[in-house]
């Protein structure tokens, strides 16, 4: 992956959209290498306030120029035509500026509902993979929407917003090292944050770090564990999720000094599980985990996170079979 100077592209009004912490820290990485110059609106979900409600200070640190929350948990999961309303009515009284004013769209949850509205539009947009890897998983990240929100899940596979299969997609952006399926066409952007990451000058990566931490962590633990939000996504009961991590702490963690590193949307209380291990209470995206103490653990523990892709270059990552 080649990183080209900021300053190469012409003053212009592009648009992201993120939905998740990797999908925001992917977004901020991309507009500081790719867009500086460009006036750069970033649209994120209004629940995204429950985990980051530091939010405001993207725009009043300039990481973006302007920064709107668009009001998901208000549209109710309907018909398509009823939910284009809602969507067309939100970004009205929320963004300030007309689609048409837009020069890129760079699409991060594009199964979100805020795509209906560009493909009313007919305005292409880049298309980014959910989380890395997601683009050859597409069906599971399928699956996993349609246990909770089935008309919000079938309307999403209807316009191509999993794979990225919709014509209006002009671009898609992947890790493309963490793919299964043939992401060698054109049509295809490689984007790692690992890399991306490595290629900020330091002053500017510390500041990444600082939007989602205050300060540096300390740990004497030897590894860190990633847990994933298993019971959130439908896949499996909260009790089922407990007694798994349960078989981990018996298992393969036990007897090692661990530092638990929760997935952000996972709810789960770790310290009852392992009581003798540390827990990070603070939310922030996994890939910074290199960046944030002042002594790294050097071995990531985990069923399969995404967050392990873009983890490699940096820690011995021990992938644990999950059992069925």
């Amino acid at each position: 992956m080649k990183f080209t100077s900021a300053s190469a592209h012409k003053a212009s009004m592009i648009l992201y959209h993120a939905v998740s912490s990797y999908q925001l820290l992917e977004a901020m990485l991309h507009r500081m290498l790719y867009h500086e110059t460009a006036r750069a609106v970033l649209l994120l979900p209004d629940f995204i306030t429950r985990k980051y409600p530091q939010y405001q200070k993207l725009a009043a640190k300039h990481f973006f120029d302007e920064v709107y929350l668009f009001p998901y948990l208000h549209i109710p999961h309907r018909e398509e035509k009823k939910i284009l309303e809602d969507v067309s009515q939100c970004y009205r009284q929320r963004v300030p500026h007309d689609i048409s004013e837009f020069s890129d769209f760079f699409i991060a949850g594009a199964h979100f509902y805020f795509s209906l509205y560009l493909i009313e539009h007919r305005l292409p947009f880049v298309f980014w993979e959910d989380a890395a890897g997601m683009l050859s998983r597409s069906k599971e990240l399928y699956e996993a929407l349609r246990v909770n929100f089935p008309i919000h899940a079938e309307i999403a596979q209807k316009h191509g917003l999993f794979d990225g299969s919709n014509p209006l997609v002009r671009r898609i952006v992947c890790l493309k090292k963490a793919q299964t399926k043939d992401v060698s066409g054109e049509k295809y952007e490689d984007f790692s944050v690992e890399r991306a990451l490595q290629a900020l000058p330091p002053g500017k990566r510390k500041k990444v770090c600082r939007f989602f931490l205050k300060r540096r962590l300390h740990t004497k633990a030897e590894g860190i564990l990633l847990t994933q939000h298993f019971s959130n996504l439908g896949m499996m009961s909260e009790e089922d999720q407990k007694k798994l991590y349960e078989g981990l702490r018996d298992g393969v963690l036990r007897g090692k000094r661990i530092l638990i590193k929760r997935h952000p949307d996972d709810t789960l209380d770790y310290s009852k599980i392992f009581p003798q291990a540390e827990v990070i209470r603070q939310t922030f995206p996994s890939e910074l985990l290199p960046y944030v103490f002042r002594k790294p653990p050097n071995t990531i523990y985990t069923f399969d996170s995404t967050g392990c892709e873009n983890l490699g270059e940096q820690f011995h990552i021990l992938k644990i079979r999950r059992q069925s």
